[in-house]
């Protein structure tokens, strides 16, 4: 008596998520389709709402909930860290190339010289490269987060403190959104003390939403999937095997402890 091997295809992960998982015809693959998240309803009652993110149908914590903005604080800190090195390399690289031509620190004025033109002190040059590696970093700083977000859904120091950029309708954010928040937020931060109402914005708004979130229709929740890896859902397939049984139940790991299932992954006669 033999086993009918299921073909290779998408089916329910046996890990319980919700989500799909790969079969490739002997043995579970490490490629994950994250489950839908889950709808909740919206405040329809008078008065305001209970909490921040009742009236657009988000939780009041847990998963799903609008991310506190400690954890989002954190997590714009840890991005930094991440970036900080880029800032180093950019500013020793450029004072390494640049610093013999500056002149002294501090130029002398000699007295007998009064209409002698003033050079310009070398210090100022040092002010000026690091503002400039400033600048560049801030620019890769755009790129690094518009590519993370539009491409995983979120950036290194989101998914360290599982959080995550969605539209307020829950949909991911594209190219465009995700390019615009980040480049608004640089912007801001190009303004000093001015450039701070975007990021504070969230401790007063009813959403949580900073400026660059509401320039980009998006908010910011506790993560649904931490430490699920992501694939695009086109890719999922039919969750169904050919026979009409579906994945979980043939394939959950409960019945395949008690099948003929060698330890190499494959059915045994």
């Amino acid at each position: 008596m033999t086993h009918a091997i299921p073909p290779a295809n998408w089916y329910s992960d046996p890990d319980g998520s919700g989500g799909l998982r790969y079969w490739d015809g002997a043995a579970w693959t490490e490629y994950r389709v994250a489950p839908a998240p889950p709808q909740y309803p919206r405040y329809v009652q008078w008065g305001p709402p209970p909490w921040k993110g009742a009236q657009i149908g988000r939780p009041a914590f847990g998963p799903g909930a609008l991310a506190n903005p400690g954890r989002r604080l954190g997590a714009r800190m840890l991005d930094w860290l991440v970036l900080l090195p880029v800032f180093v390399i950019l500013l020793v690289a450029t004072l390494l190339i640049a610093a013999p031509h500056f002149g002294p620190l501090f130029p002398k004025v000699y007295a007998n010289e009064p209409n002698a033109p003033m050079p310009t002190p070398g210090l100022v040059w040092i002010y000026v490269v690091i503002l400039a590696c400033g600048f560049v970093t801030g620019l890769i700083m755009v790129a690094y987060e518009t590519i993370a977000i539009a491409k995983f859904g979120r950036t290194l120091g989101m998914a360290w403190l599982h959080i995550r950029p969605v539209r307020i309708d829950g949909g991911t954010l594209g190219w465009g959104r995700s390019f615009g928040r980040a480049a608004i937020f640089w912007l801001a931060s190009c303004l000093g003390w001015i450039g701070l109402l975007d990021p504070l914005w969230c401790l007063w708004d009813d959403k949580r939403q900073c400026l660059h979130d509401k320039v980009a229709d998006s908010i910011v929740i506790n993560d649904f999937f931490a430490g699920t890896r992501l694939t695009h859902p086109d890719e999922a397939g039919d969750d169904a095997s050919p026979d009409g049984v579906a994945g979980p139940e043939r394939l959950h790991p409960s019945r395949l402890a008690s099948s003929p299932l060698n330890t190499a992954g494959h059915f045994a006669p």
